[in-house]
C-alpha cells in the first residue's frame, strides 16, 4: 500500500521491502552481483556447526529501568565474534585479480514475520594470483544473530541459519559461491 502522508504516519515506513534484506521481487541485478576477467571458486575451510547465543542475549538484555538496551559498537566488538568462518578463494583463471567475498546470514524463518531474507555480516577484498588460493576469514558479531520485534526490541533468534559466501546468481558466470548451515542456540 502507498502511504501519501509524512513518513512518521506510514505504518511500515516509506520503503518496505526495498532492500536486499527484505525485497521479495526478482531484482534486475542481485545485491552483491559482480563479474571479473577471471573466474573463482569458493570452498569452506572452517565453519562451526553450532553458535551459542548466550553472549547475544547478554548484550541485548534490558536495562535496570526495563527499557531495551541497544549495545554500542564498542560493546559488540568487545564481545568478540560469534563465530569464525574461513573460505578458500581459488582463482581458476589465468589472470591475477581481486575478488570481494561477501558473507550473508539467512536466518530461520527468513521472509516471514519481519525476519529479513538475508543480512550481510562481512566482506573482504583479496588479491588472488592466477591458479592460486587465498583464505578469507569472516566474523559475524553476536548481534548479527538478533532480530527486532514489532515493538523494536532486539532479541536473539535461535534456529538453523544458512551461511552463504558470494552471490548464487553469479556462480554460473564463474564467480565463487559456497554455503553451509549452522545451528544457533540459547
Amino acid at each position: 500500500p502507498v502511504c501519501r502522508g509524512p513518513a512518521a504516519s506510514c505504518p511500515r515506513g516509506t520503503n518496505p521491502g526495498r532492500t536486499h534484506r527484505f525485497y521479495t521481487g526478482k531484482p534486475v541485478v542481485p545485491f552483491g552481483f559482480g563479474l571479473s576477467y577471471t573466474s573463482f571458486t569458493y570452498k569452506l575451510h572452517a565453519a562451526p556447526p553450532k553458535v551459542s547465543l548466550a553472549h547475544c542475549a547478554a548484550l541485548l538484555k534490558r536495562g535496570s529501568d526495563g527499557k531495551p538496551y541497544f549495545p554500542s559498537l564498542v560493546d559488540v566488538a568487545a564481545a568478540g565474534p560469534a563465530a569464525v568462518f574461513a573460505v578458500n578463494v581459488t582463482n581458476t583463471g589465468i589472470i591475477d585479480a581481486d575478488d570481494v567475498v561477501l558473507g550473508f546470514l539467512q536466518p530461520p524463518g527468513a521472509g516471514s514475520n519481519g525476519v529479513p531474507l538475508q543480512s550481510l555480516f562481512g566482506f573482504e577484498r583479496v588479491h588472488v594470483p592466477a591458479r592460486m588460493t587465498v583464505t578469507v576469514w569472516l566474523y559475524p558479531t553476536h548481534t548479527d544473530f538478533a532480530i527486532a520485534s514489532e515493538d523494536g526490541n532486539r532479541m536473539p533468534l535461535a534456529g538453523v541459519y544458512t551461511i552463504r559466501f558470494g552471490v548464487k546468481e553469479a556462480f554460473p558466470h564463474g564467480q565463487g559461491y559456497a554455503e553451509t548451515k549452522t545451528v544457533a542456540y540459547l
